[in-house]
Protein backbone atom coordinates (compact mmCIF):
# COMPACT_ATOMS: atom_id res chain seq x y z
CA UNK A 1 0.00 0.00 0.00
CA UNK A 2 2.97 2.33 0.57
CA UNK A 3 3.62 2.37 -3.18
CA UNK A 4 0.02 3.45 -3.88
CA UNK A 5 0.21 6.72 -1.92
CA UNK A 6 0.17 9.74 -4.27
CA UNK A 7 3.05 12.07 -4.96
CA UNK A 8 3.72 14.50 -2.12
CA UNK A 9 2.38 12.29 0.70
CA UNK A 10 5.27 11.49 3.12
CA UNK A 11 6.42 7.90 2.76
CA UNK A 12 9.13 6.02 4.67
CA UNK A 13 10.27 2.44 4.11
CA UNK A 14 12.55 0.81 6.70
CA UNK A 15 13.95 -2.43 5.33
CA UNK A 16 16.89 -4.78 5.56
CA UNK A 17 16.67 -6.03 1.96
CA UNK A 18 16.39 -2.97 -0.28
CA UNK A 19 20.15 -2.92 -0.88
CA UNK A 20 20.35 -6.59 -1.90
CA UNK A 21 21.66 -6.75 -5.50
CA UNK A 22 19.08 -9.38 -6.46
CA UNK A 23 16.24 -7.07 -5.44
CA UNK A 24 17.60 -3.65 -6.29
CA UNK A 25 16.52 -3.57 -9.95
CA UNK A 26 13.04 -4.88 -9.20
CA UNK A 27 12.49 -2.42 -6.37
CA UNK A 28 13.70 0.44 -8.56
CA UNK A 29 10.60 -0.04 -10.71
CA UNK A 30 8.52 1.11 -7.73
CA UNK A 31 10.90 3.68 -6.28
CA UNK A 32 11.13 5.33 -9.68
CA UNK A 33 7.42 6.18 -9.57
CA UNK A 34 6.99 7.24 -5.95
CA UNK A 35 8.77 9.74 -3.72
CA UNK A 36 9.62 7.14 -1.06
CA UNK A 37 12.33 7.72 1.53
CA UNK A 38 14.19 4.46 2.13
CA UNK A 39 16.10 3.69 5.34
CA UNK A 40 18.36 0.66 5.05
CA UNK A 41 18.63 -1.07 8.43
CA UNK A 42 22.05 -2.69 7.85
CA UNK A 43 21.16 -5.31 10.52
CA UNK A 44 18.21 -7.69 10.37
CA UNK A 45 15.00 -6.46 12.00
CA UNK A 46 14.54 -9.44 14.33
CA UNK A 47 13.83 -8.53 17.93
CA UNK A 48 14.32 -5.17 19.64
CA UNK A 49 18.04 -5.10 20.17
CA UNK A 50 19.76 -1.72 20.71
CA UNK A 51 20.55 -1.23 17.01
CA UNK A 52 17.03 -2.05 15.81
CA UNK A 53 15.57 0.14 18.56
CA UNK A 54 17.71 3.06 17.38
CA UNK A 55 16.55 2.53 13.79
CA UNK A 56 12.91 2.43 14.87
CA UNK A 57 13.25 5.69 16.79
CA UNK A 58 15.09 7.37 13.93
CA UNK A 59 12.45 6.17 11.48
CA UNK A 60 9.63 7.47 13.67
CA UNK A 61 11.36 10.82 14.00
CA UNK A 62 11.91 10.97 10.25
CA UNK A 63 8.30 10.31 9.26
CA UNK A 64 6.97 12.64 11.98
CA UNK A 65 9.23 15.39 10.74
CA UNK A 66 8.05 14.89 7.18
CA UNK A 67 4.38 14.88 8.23
CA UNK A 68 4.75 18.04 10.33
CA UNK A 69 6.52 19.92 7.57
CA UNK A 70 4.70 18.54 4.54
CA UNK A 71 3.48 20.87 1.85
CA UNK A 72 1.14 19.39 -0.72
CA UNK A 73 1.90 20.18 -4.38
CA UNK A 74 0.37 23.56 -5.05
CA UNK A 75 -1.46 24.61 -8.16
CA UNK A 76 0.76 27.13 -9.88
CA UNK A 77 -0.57 30.32 -11.37
CA UNK A 78 0.57 28.99 -14.72
CA UNK A 79 -0.87 25.64 -15.93
CA UNK A 80 1.51 22.69 -15.62
CA UNK A 81 2.28 20.58 -18.67
CA UNK A 82 4.19 17.29 -18.80
CA UNK A 83 6.66 16.70 -21.63
CA UNK A 84 8.77 13.64 -22.49
CA UNK A 85 12.09 14.01 -24.25
CA UNK A 86 15.55 12.51 -24.73
CA UNK A 87 18.80 13.33 -26.46
CA UNK A 88 17.66 12.58 -30.00
CA UNK A 89 15.00 15.32 -29.91
CA UNK A 90 16.66 17.72 -27.49
CA UNK A 91 16.59 20.75 -29.80
CA UNK A 92 12.94 20.24 -30.66
CA UNK A 93 12.07 19.93 -26.98
CA UNK A 94 14.07 23.07 -26.26
CA UNK A 95 12.12 25.03 -28.87
CA UNK A 96 8.82 23.78 -27.41
CA UNK A 97 9.84 24.89 -23.92
CA UNK A 98 11.05 28.21 -25.29
CA UNK A 99 7.66 28.87 -26.87
CA UNK A 100 5.64 27.80 -23.83
CA UNK A 101 7.64 28.74 -20.74
CA UNK A 102 6.17 32.24 -20.48
CA UNK A 103 2.62 30.97 -20.02
CA UNK A 104 3.09 27.41 -18.72
CA UNK A 105 5.08 25.40 -16.18
CA UNK A 106 6.74 22.56 -18.11
CA UNK A 107 7.79 19.43 -16.25
CA UNK A 108 10.20 17.25 -18.27
CA UNK A 109 10.50 13.46 -18.06
CA UNK A 110 13.55 11.67 -19.46
CA UNK A 111 12.15 8.99 -21.76
CA UNK A 112 14.29 6.05 -20.67
CA UNK A 113 11.64 3.69 -19.32
CA UNK A 114 11.53 4.73 -15.67
CA UNK A 115 10.91 8.35 -16.65
CA UNK A 116 8.10 7.21 -18.92
CA UNK A 117 6.41 5.26 -16.16
CA UNK A 118 6.69 8.27 -13.86
CA UNK A 119 5.11 10.51 -16.51
CA UNK A 120 2.20 8.13 -17.04
CA UNK A 121 1.71 7.79 -13.29
CA UNK A 122 1.67 11.52 -12.55
CA UNK A 123 -0.42 12.46 -15.60
CA UNK A 124 -3.01 9.86 -14.59
CA UNK A 125 -3.09 11.39 -11.07
CA UNK A 126 -4.25 14.68 -12.60
CA UNK A 127 -1.20 16.85 -11.94
CA UNK A 128 -1.12 18.31 -15.47
CA UNK A 129 -3.34 20.32 -17.77
CA UNK A 130 -1.85 18.65 -20.87
CA UNK A 131 0.67 16.02 -21.93
CA UNK A 132 3.21 16.66 -24.72
CA UNK A 133 4.58 13.20 -25.41
CA UNK A 134 7.49 13.81 -27.77
CA UNK A 135 9.01 10.37 -27.09
CA UNK A 136 6.36 7.64 -26.61
CA UNK A 137 8.84 5.04 -27.86
CA UNK A 138 9.07 3.02 -24.66
CA UNK A 139 5.82 1.53 -25.97
CA UNK A 140 7.51 0.19 -29.11
CA UNK A 141 10.48 -0.86 -26.95
CA UNK A 142 7.96 -2.92 -24.97
CA UNK A 143 6.64 -4.47 -28.16
CA UNK A 144 10.10 -5.49 -29.40
CA UNK A 145 12.09 -6.03 -26.20
CA UNK A 146 14.27 -2.89 -26.12
CA UNK A 147 16.08 -1.46 -23.11
CA UNK A 148 13.69 1.46 -22.67
CA UNK A 149 10.53 -0.67 -22.42
CA UNK A 150 8.01 0.65 -19.91
CA UNK A 151 5.14 -1.82 -20.23
CA UNK A 152 1.82 -2.19 -22.09
CA UNK A 153 0.16 0.81 -20.42
CA UNK A 154 2.62 3.40 -21.73
CA UNK A 155 0.06 5.23 -23.88
CA UNK A 156 -2.79 5.10 -21.35
CA UNK A 157 -1.82 8.15 -19.27
CA UNK A 158 -4.71 10.39 -20.25
CA UNK A 159 -7.12 7.81 -21.64
CA UNK A 160 -9.84 8.71 -19.13
CA UNK A 161 -8.96 12.39 -18.74
CA UNK A 162 -10.13 15.32 -20.81
CA UNK A 163 -6.72 16.92 -21.31
CA UNK A 164 -4.87 17.58 -24.57
CA UNK A 165 -2.54 14.74 -25.51
CA UNK A 166 0.01 15.76 -28.15
CA UNK A 167 2.44 13.12 -29.34
CA UNK A 168 5.07 12.49 -32.00
CA UNK A 169 6.74 9.30 -33.32
CA UNK A 170 10.17 10.12 -31.89
CA UNK A 171 12.03 6.97 -30.90
CA UNK A 172 9.82 4.61 -32.90
CA UNK A 173 12.65 4.68 -35.45
CA UNK A 174 15.05 2.77 -33.17
CA UNK A 175 15.46 -0.07 -30.70
CA UNK A 176 17.76 0.42 -27.72
CA UNK A 177 19.77 -2.80 -27.67
CA UNK A 178 23.10 -2.19 -25.90
CA UNK A 179 25.57 -3.09 -24.65
CA UNK A 180 27.27 -4.07 -27.89
CA UNK A 181 28.67 -7.27 -26.35
CA UNK A 182 25.17 -8.74 -26.60
CA UNK A 183 25.71 -8.95 -30.34
CA UNK A 184 28.52 -11.48 -29.91
CA UNK A 185 26.93 -13.56 -27.15
CA UNK A 186 23.87 -14.91 -28.93
CA UNK A 187 21.52 -12.49 -27.18
CA UNK A 188 17.87 -13.44 -27.94
CA UNK A 189 16.89 -9.92 -29.02
CA UNK A 190 19.86 -9.57 -31.37
CA UNK A 191 19.37 -13.05 -32.81
CA UNK A 192 15.57 -13.03 -33.18
CA UNK A 193 15.48 -9.60 -34.84
CA UNK A 194 18.79 -9.93 -36.69
CA UNK A 195 19.95 -6.61 -35.32
CA UNK A 196 23.56 -7.13 -36.39
CA UNK A 197 22.40 -6.90 -40.01
CA UNK A 198 20.77 -3.48 -39.52
CA UNK A 199 21.87 0.11 -39.42
CA UNK A 200 23.30 0.76 -35.96
CA UNK A 201 24.36 3.74 -33.91
CA UNK A 202 27.11 2.88 -31.43
CA UNK A 203 27.29 5.85 -29.06
CA UNK A 204 29.61 3.79 -26.88
CA UNK A 205 29.93 0.18 -25.69
CA UNK A 206 26.81 0.52 -23.55
CA UNK A 207 24.47 2.63 -25.68
CA UNK A 208 23.48 1.08 -28.99
CA UNK A 209 20.48 1.93 -31.21
CA UNK A 210 19.27 -0.33 -34.04
CA UNK A 211 17.02 0.88 -36.85
CA UNK A 212 13.45 -0.45 -36.81
CA UNK A 213 12.28 -2.26 -39.94
CA UNK A 214 9.27 -1.58 -42.15
CA UNK A 215 7.41 -4.46 -40.53
CA UNK A 216 8.19 -3.22 -37.03
CA UNK A 217 7.10 0.30 -37.88
CA UNK A 218 3.80 -1.03 -39.22
CA UNK A 219 3.32 -3.14 -36.09
CA UNK A 220 4.02 -0.12 -33.92
CA UNK A 221 1.63 2.10 -35.86
CA UNK A 222 -1.20 -0.40 -35.61
CA UNK A 223 -0.65 -0.91 -31.88
CA UNK A 224 -0.40 2.85 -31.22
CA UNK A 225 -3.62 3.47 -33.14
CA UNK A 226 -5.34 0.76 -31.12
CA UNK A 227 -4.32 2.49 -27.90
CA UNK A 228 -5.25 6.01 -28.98
CA UNK A 229 -8.61 4.86 -30.30
CA UNK A 230 -9.54 3.96 -26.71
CA UNK A 231 -9.36 7.60 -25.60
CA UNK A 232 -12.74 8.92 -24.53
CA UNK A 233 -12.15 12.41 -25.89
CA UNK A 234 -10.35 11.67 -29.16
CA UNK A 235 -10.58 15.27 -30.33
CA UNK A 236 -8.03 16.21 -27.68
CA UNK A 237 -5.48 13.75 -29.12
CA UNK A 238 -3.16 15.08 -31.83
CA UNK A 239 -0.32 13.27 -33.59
CA UNK A 240 2.43 15.52 -35.03
CA UNK A 241 4.65 13.77 -37.60
CA UNK A 242 7.96 15.39 -38.66
CA UNK A 243 8.42 13.65 -42.01
CA UNK A 244 12.04 14.74 -42.49
CA UNK A 245 13.17 12.92 -39.37
CA UNK A 246 11.39 11.28 -36.43
CA UNK A 247 14.61 11.85 -34.45
CA UNK A 248 18.08 13.28 -35.05
CA UNK A 249 19.15 9.78 -36.10
CA UNK A 250 16.64 9.38 -38.92
CA UNK A 251 17.16 12.67 -40.72
CA UNK A 252 18.82 12.51 -44.13
CA UNK A 253 22.44 11.59 -43.54
CA UNK A 254 21.67 10.30 -40.04
CA UNK A 255 22.89 6.93 -38.80
CA UNK A 256 19.37 5.43 -38.92
CA UNK A 257 18.01 7.24 -41.97
CA UNK A 258 15.26 5.12 -43.56
CA UNK A 259 12.41 7.15 -45.11
CA UNK A 260 10.70 4.01 -46.41
CA UNK A 261 10.22 2.64 -42.88
CA UNK A 262 9.09 6.04 -41.63
CA UNK A 263 6.52 6.33 -44.39
CA UNK A 264 5.28 2.81 -43.62
CA UNK A 265 4.54 3.99 -40.08
CA UNK A 266 2.57 7.01 -41.31
CA UNK A 267 0.47 4.99 -43.76
CA UNK A 268 -0.34 2.29 -41.21
CA UNK A 269 -1.19 4.84 -38.53
CA UNK A 270 -3.62 6.68 -40.80
CA UNK A 271 -5.13 3.36 -41.84
CA UNK A 272 -6.06 2.34 -38.29
CA UNK A 273 -6.45 5.62 -36.39
CA UNK A 274 -9.95 6.88 -35.57
CA UNK A 275 -10.93 9.82 -37.82
CA UNK A 276 -11.56 12.07 -34.80
CA UNK A 277 -7.83 12.01 -33.98
CA UNK A 278 -6.00 14.66 -35.97
CA UNK A 279 -2.71 13.80 -37.69
CA UNK A 280 -0.46 16.68 -38.75
CA UNK A 281 2.34 15.89 -41.21
CA UNK A 282 5.17 18.40 -41.44
CA UNK A 283 7.85 18.82 -44.07
CA UNK A 284 10.41 19.27 -41.29
CA UNK A 285 12.39 17.22 -38.77
CA UNK A 286 11.70 16.90 -35.05
CA UNK A 287 14.52 19.25 -34.06
CA UNK A 288 13.18 22.17 -36.09
CA UNK A 289 11.33 25.28 -34.98
CA UNK A 290 8.57 24.35 -37.43
CA UNK A 291 7.91 21.16 -35.50
CA UNK A 292 7.89 22.97 -32.17
CA UNK A 293 5.46 25.56 -33.51
CA UNK A 294 3.10 22.80 -34.71
CA UNK A 295 3.20 21.21 -31.24
CA UNK A 296 2.35 24.52 -29.61
CA UNK A 297 -0.49 25.17 -32.04
CA UNK A 298 -1.91 21.71 -31.36
CA UNK A 299 -1.67 22.33 -27.62
CA UNK A 300 -3.36 25.72 -27.87
CA UNK A 301 -6.18 24.26 -29.94
CA UNK A 302 -6.60 21.38 -27.49
CA UNK A 303 -6.72 23.66 -24.45
CA UNK A 304 -9.42 25.77 -26.11
CA UNK A 305 -11.51 22.64 -26.81
CA UNK A 306 -10.97 21.47 -23.24
CA UNK A 307 -12.31 24.71 -21.79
Amino acid sequence: MLFLRPFGVPKLLISSVTAMPAYANRLAEYFGLRDITVMHTVVDTVGLNPLVRTLAVNGANAICGMVEGVEAPQKEKKPSIAITEFGFCDKGAHYVRELLEKDYELVSFHATGVGDRAAVDLVSQGFFEAFIDLVPASFSEYLFGGNRASGPNRLDAAVNQSIPYILSPCGFDMISCGPIERRDKGDPLWVSRKLAERKLLLQDAIRVQARTSVEEMETTAKAVAGKLNQYKNKKLVKFIIPKKGFSSLSIEGGALYDPVSDEAFVKELRKHLAPEIKVVELNADINSREFAQAVVEALTEGLKKKS
